[in-house]
């Protein structure tokens, strides 16, 4: 898989400028994973619509990446679906994908739509396998927001 660094710093601080919704859920290791690949479909899907239009056409390639990855994706967000139904359930929900897709819609520094072909080859290359959406993803620096921020892991002590 590529590195996509200028990607990646782009998407750290345009996480961090996403404002979080009163009262929000902490992020489980799941629910965080599925906001990863969330949002790296979000980013494909806006940035096949952006790119159409400077003439360069990934919307063949997005539309076989959605079509054979439906049961990942599916997957993906049934637990978004599920970790915003105690903080505001399906309009949490639908503010949060929003906010991703509005993320994207005007580009993204440093990132091409060639950069965003490579990506998209290499989440097709996955053939709809979650863990390999998962490591796309991460090797392409894809950090989504996560409002309230991640739960807490307590190490249980033992006596």
């Amino acid at each position: 898989m590529k590195k996509y660094h200028a990607f990646a710093a782009s998407c750290v601080i345009g996480a961090a400028t996403l404002s979080a919704p009163a009262q929000a859920a902490c992020w489980t290791e799941l629910s965080a994973t599925a906001a990863q690949v969330r949002t790296m479909e979000t980013l494909l899907m806006v940035s096949a619509l952006r790119c159409r239009n400077q003439g360069v056409n990934l919307l063949d390639g997005y539309n076989q990446f959605v079509r054979q990855s439906r049961g990942a994706l599916d997957n993906v967000n049934g637990s978004l679906r599920t970790h915003f139904a105690s903080s505001g359930g399906m309009n949490a929900y639908d503010r949060y994908v929003t906010s991703v897709a509005n993320r994207y819609g005007g580009g993204v520094d440093g990132l091409s739509c060639n950069d965003v072909g490579s990506i998209l080859t290499d989440a097709l290359a996955a053939n709809g396998s979650l863990p390999e959406l998962t490591a796309v993803a991460r090797s392409a620096g894809v950090a989504p927001s996560l409002p309230g921020g991640r739960c807490a892991v307590i190490a249980g002590l033992k006596r």
